[in-house]
């Protein structure tokens, strides 16, 4: 037995150094095309780049069978994440084993890389993506002396989806043909909701060399002999690529035969992306295990970034492709994920946020005209029913906070582009006065949280729970359903039904709505428009004074959502909510001082893993309840942020140390989380979570590329 080698880490140890290779763990083998656990992939990461709707990960080490091809593809049944198969092209060579080998998996941030060394052969397989649907594997095989070597690849796929999705034919590949060295799985079209959506796909794998295939049920093999000469690699080549129908592919056809005529430099032109993506991503630099943590979050992003298909016009980033149901583009994500992808790429950042702006309500619009200047929950592939398509995860039942024009302002800010201010600014003036109109139900000028007309927003809890996911914090305290809280109509002037609101004004919708004025006044600055800038600034001041005096309550010295009328809902408890104003710049000195108290203080919000949703002296604070105890990192970034707005900047950067530290597998190979457990900092529901990826990376550009641990002196 040759001894092994293994570039990957144990996922739960800390890699230092200045090494920037392996951030995440991409090593496994799926066992079905459903592999979940808690409804993430049980293989902890899967690497997706260039908006592929398609990815792969590392074969199982310590399984020989799985060695010499990349596991999967995992293709992306338009909403849901499936395997196609364990490993649709595996390598073997005739008369040398893979357990003599010395072996090494890598992931290096731009490929999938394989290295098998025996005494007198080395052969290197790299997997790297070229566009949204085409990924190149090349194979270079290295000798000592001139030999020939009988080559082989071989792969078939899951026959078969689970019973437990309860089809009506669970035969999911209708077949498998070559045509001129290209292998073809055509996929039999699937409409099940909540489950699997498929229309004519196909999964293609084209053998640009001279293989002879031969073809077996689903599965296969292709042979051919080459002969490796003396210290010059022998280059071998294959395309891989998902098409969503027979359309998809015809759009895309003329781009898979310029890959295959010429991939050695459409592999170097991909490679030089990702080379340049990551000298921006590191520009601020840092101690070792910071860069990593940087780079462990902008791969995360970038596995999440899908291109445009179906009804996805833009390139948008999604939640997390290890997910079950997280496979499409969500408003506030994209704001705060934009705002972080600019730094790397300016280019996506803007496409993200444009993916949204796509279906922003307008005029004219044949379901909710009322509604014009919205911007709805989510965009997926499919829309829904009453938009033609049959799409369940499609969801206009309410709006997210108003981050828009804070998400357009740092795109700006990270990479000057007066011409897309200009593109945005009408629409993101358009949807904010859509708050106004819609979600002002005394028109005192502070918005509540609320909740379309919709079929299925049709009864009080209906619209309670929707009003509650327009918050975000979909089952935060202060909006559990008690016998306070009323739904109330808002109506045009001639008595049209515009929407509803919950008689809850919230502080922190406020907050960010008074942000967004002073950064719709500073876009207005640049595109000359002066009078609309003072206009901003104006009701900016307006606002401001309302937050102070109404949501602020001087005994317990925070800040709290009120009841129409402004009686302070001091009995829901303490949330994240009351650092909003500190964000925003909209709390008053002293203010901000009481907050900040609450911040640090491990009665309030500075636990182990500090800044959670929810503050640990609330009677109802469950460390792992979603909105009810958590650490979303996100509030956090808003928490430090306020903090440093106001003078607090060691507090500020000593929580972001315990961030960074204490977030489990922050600083080892495992996947970011969605959120965590403030009091272990224990991992919290869904995998590789995008906008938990973008505040860490954020983290790292604001605080921690000039912090050193000896910093985490951090006092309550």
């Amino acid at each position: 037995m040759g001894m092994v080698l293994l570039a990957m880490a144990l996922a739960g140890s800390i890699v230092d150094g200045g090494n920037l290779e392996n951030v995440l763990d991409y090593q496994g083998t799926p066992k079905g095309p459903i592999d979940r656990v808690k409804g993430s992939s049980r293989i902890p990461s899967v690497w997706f780049d260039q908006g592929a709707w398609h990815g792969f990960a590392l074969p199982e080490l310590a399984s020989s069978h799985s060695l010499g091809g990349f596991s999967g593809p995992m293709i992306i049944a338009q909403e849901y994440p499936l395997w196609l198969s364990p490993s649709i092209q595996r390598l073997s060579l005739e008369g040398w084993r893979y357990e003599d080998a010395q072996i090494e998996l890598t992931s290096d941030g731009s490929s999938l890389i394989q290295r098998y060394q025996w005494d007198s052969l080395k052969v290197e397989q790299q997997l790297r993506f070229i566009d949204g649907r085409h990924a190149l594997v090349r194979t270079q095989l290295h000798s000592n002396s001139p030999q020939s070597i009988n080559v082989s690849w071989h792969g078939s796929v899951f026959e078969t989806l689970p019973e437990s999705l309860k089809l009506a034919n669970p035969n999911w590949v209708s077949g498998l043909k070559s045509e001129d060295k290209e292998l073809i799985w055509q996929l039999a079209p699937q409409r099940k909701t909540w489950s699997v959506l498929l229309d004519d796909a196909q999964y293609r794998v084209w053998f640009l060399s001279d293989a002879k295939i031969v073809i077996s049920g689903l599965g296969y093999q292709a042979v051919q002999t080459i002969t490796v000469n003396a210290n010059t690699a022998s280059v071998l080549w294959s395309l891989h690529s998902y098409y969503h129908s027979e359309q998809d592919r015809l759009t895309h056809q003329k781009m898979q035969a310029k890959i295959a005529a010429n991939p050695s430099r459409y592999f170097a032109a991909a490679d030089e992306k990702s080379q340049q993506r990551k000298r921006r991503a590191l520009e601020p630099g840092g101690e070792a295990h910071w860069q990593r943590l940087a780079m462990k979050s902008m791969q995360t992003l970038v596995a999440n970034w899908r291109s445009p298909a179906g009804a996805i016009q833009h390139h948008g980033v999604t939640p997390s492709v290890t997910y079950q149901w997280f496979s499409g583009v969500w408003a506030w994500d994209s704001w705060k994920q934009a705002a972080a992808i600019a730094h790397f790429d300016a280019s996506l950042a803007k496409d993200n946020i444009r993916a949204m702006f796509d279906y922003q309500v307008r005029f004219d619009d044949p379901i909710r005209p009322q509604d014009h200047g919205m911007i709805i929950d989510t965009v997926f592939y499919n829309q829904s029913g009453e938009r033609g398509g049959d799409g369940g995860n499609w969801n206009e039942r309410n709006s997210k906070p108003p981050l828009a024009a804070w998400s357009v302002w740092k795109v700006h800010e990270a990479q000057p582009d007066p011409a897309f201010v200009e593109e945005m600014y009408p629409k993101l003036v358009s949807y904010h006065q859509w708050w106004y109109r819609n979600r002002d139900h005394d028109g005192d000028g502070l918005a509540e949280y609320g909740a379309t007309v919709d079929a299925a927003n049709s009864s009080r809890d209906a619209i309670i729970e929707a009003a509650a996911w327009e918050s975000g914090m979909d089952n935060a305290p202060r909006f559990d359903a008690s016998e306070e809280v009323r739904v109330l109509e808002n109506r045009s002037n001639s008595g049209e039904l515009l929407g509803y609101s919950l008689n809850q004004e919230s502080v922190d919708l406020n907050a960010y709505l008074y942000a967004e004025k002073q950064f719709l006044a500073q876009m207005a600055q640049v595109l000359g428009k002066p009078d609309e800038k003072l206009r901003w600034l104006q009701q900016a001041k307006q606002l401001k004074q309302q937050i102070q005096n109404q949501f602020f309550d001087t005994d317990s010295g925070y800040f709290y959502d009120t009841r129409l009328g402004g009686k302070r809902l001091i009995e829901q408890g303490k949330g994240a909510e009351g650092w909003l104003p500190l964000w925003a710049g909209a709390a008053s000195e002293e203010q901000a001082r009481y907050v900040s108290r609450w911040m640090m203080s491990d009665k309030g919000f500075n636990r182990h893993l500090p800044l959670q949703t929810v503050s640990a002296d609330h009677p109802q604070y469950a460390p792992e309840k979603y909105w009810r105890g958590p650490v979303w990192l996100d509030q956090s970034w808003f928490g430090l942020q306020g903090l440093s707005r106001y003078g607090f900047t060691d507090e500020a950067k000593q929580l972001a140390l315990k961030l960074a530290n204490h977030a489990e597998g922050a600083l080892t190979q495992s996947p970011i989380r969605e959120n965590y457990n403030p009091e272990t900092g224990e991992g919290l529901h869904c995998t590789n979570f995008s906008w938990s990826a973008a505040v860490f990376y954020l983290i790292y550009r604001d605080y921690l590329s000039t912090a050193n641990n000896s910093q985490l002196a951090v006092k309550p």
